[in-house]
């Protein structure tokens, strides 16, 4: 990967679990809440989590959430210097 994903990976489907995790995106309502605070590598660590657990192609929001990594992965920042993936 080229750079840190940092864009929001919400797909407009807010439905949260017993657990307090997005159903589409993957996300704890903590980290929906904080996004913004976040760093670009807290950031882009959630975008890994979540890559592995809800972007799933058979489905609807799993398509939505792929999508949304694309069009992410197309505005990623670069790497800070000296720092791995």
């Amino acid at each position: 990967m080229s750079g840190l994903l940092t864009k929001n990976p919400c797909v407009d489907v807010c439905e949260f679990n017993k657990k307090k995790v997005c159903k589409a995106c993957g996300r704890t309502k903590a980290e929906e809440k904080g996004w913004k605070k976040l760093t670009p590598q807290e950031k882009h660590a959630v975008w890994m989590r979540i890559l592995d657990t809800h972007a799933k192609p058979d489905s609807k929001k799993g398509r939505k959430l792929i999508a949304r990594h694309e069009h992410a992965k197309a505005r990623a920042k670069p790497l800070p210097e000296n720092e791995p993936a």
